[in-house]
């Protein structure tokens, strides 16, 4: 192994039914479930352990990711686990699995995490699912970068958003880039961005990871849990990405 590389201690946190074994498996890029795995992604080894709420350790973790079925909704027994993390410092992001069993509303599930996990920072949506011919989630817009991740076709395959996809992001967008915004620690930006100046989105995207690296914001990734793998990359690119801004 490359010395350089470091490993990110990773806890997913799910029910019976919420599909953390499976997703182990996806993220290893395994096809069996588990209930641990790692993989080597860019230029880091994510080291992945499922636990139960009521058996979770959060002790030597890097980053802890909630494990939701879209199917069963958000449950109380995560709550304590979601202190507890918040108590930690820890990062923590929430996967929403089952998403391509059925059209599945994604912003109301995010209500219900808001309702059920009330510690810690804000819990938000950086991605949209948009929605194939039967209404089946087949990939998600990037609310800052406008670009599409879709796998109707095999995928994943990225490419911009269209002008029919506008009215569909441009209200969550505006309001994602201002609570953002609102937290940033640079006095200049902050103040260029309330008077109107352009800030680009890649700017806007590195304040958002660094916030997430301190607990400050939490954020809602839809998977599949079929062949075909659906965000299981996002997840990983999100769990790298946190790290980055924690690490030296």
């Amino acid at each position: 192994m490359n010395d350089s590389r470091s490993d990110l201690r990773t806890g997913l946190v799910g029910v019976e039914g919420a599909g953390v074994r499976t997703l182990i498996g996806s993220l290893s890029g395994s096809p069996l479930p588990a209930l641990e795995g790692e993989r080597v992604w860019e230029d880091s080894t994510v080291v992945l352990t499922g636990f139960r709420p009521e058996n979770a350790d959060l002790s030597g973790l890097d980053l802890v990711v909630l494990v939701v079925s879209a199917a069963q909704g958000v449950p109380a027994q995560l709550a304590a686990t979601w202190q507890a993390a918040a108590e930690r410092g820890l990062p923590g992001l929430i996967a929403v699995t089952h998403i391509d069993d059925a059209a599945v509303d994604l912003e109301e599930i995010a209500a219900m995490c808001r309702r059920v996990l009330t510690d810690g920072g804000e819990i938000f949506l950086p991605w949209l699912p948009i929605l194939d011919d039967d209404e089946s989630v087949c990939g998600f817009i990037n609310l800052l970068s406008e670009e599409i991740v879709e796998w109707s076709d095999g995928g994943p395959v990225i490419h911009q958003s269209e002008q029919r996809h506008q009215e569909l992001i441009e209200e969550a967008r505006s309001e994602l880039c201002e609570s953002i915004m609102l937290a940033v620690d640079d006095d200049a930006l902050f103040t260029a961005y309330m008077a109107g100046a352009p800030v680009d989105g890649e700017v806007i995207e590195s304040h958002m990871i660094e916030q997430m690296s301190r607990g400050l914001r939490h954020p809602i990734l839809g998977v599949g849990l079929r062949p075909h793998l659906l965000g299981v990359g996002l997840v990983l690119d999100t769990i790298i990405g946190v790290e980055r801004h924690r690490r030296p």
